[in-house]
Parts: C-alpha cells; sequence; structure tokens
C-alpha cells in the first residue's frame, strides 16, 4: 500500500486520517508540520472604521457623564 501525500492534504483531512490511523507516526507529524507553519486563526476586518469606533465610543462617554450628572443633581 503506498503512503499517501500528507503534504498536499489540508488539516481538515489530515485530522480525518490521522483519527481512522492513529498508529502512522508521518501524518501525525506531517500534522503538527502543518500546525506549525500554517495559521489557526482566521483574521477578520474591524466592524467598525477606527472614526467610526471613537465617535461611539464618545457617545457612550457622554451619556455617562450626563447620567451621573443627573445623579448628582436629585441628592
Amino acid at each position: 500500500m503506498s503512503q499517501p501525500d500528507f503534504h498536499s492534504m489540508n488539516r481538515k483531512v489530515l485530522i480525518s486520517y490521522l483519527l481512522e490511523h492513529r498508529e502512522d507516526q508521518q501524518a501525525f507529524y506531517a500534522l503538527m508540520d502543518k500546525l506549525a507553519t500554517e495559521p489557526v486563526l482566521a483574521t477578520l476586518p474591524p466592524v467598525f472604521s477606527s472614526e467610526e469606533a471613537e465617535q461611539e465610543n464618545f457617545a457612550e462617554l457622554l451619556k455617562e457623564i450626563n447620567k451621573r450628572r443627573n445623579l448628582g443633581q436629585s441628592s
């Protein structure tokens, strides 16, 4: 039986193969190499631009300040 080409397999396929062939050390080392060299987490663009985020934070800050002022005047 010929050995599969682990380097051409994507991470998901390689993990599936390894779960079915737990004794295959070459597959294990290929997976470890793949995990070490390929990023695991995806990067996503920000939901807001930095300007929108600053405006949002500023609006929340103003609401909080006004709320505290109103609490101080009522006592």
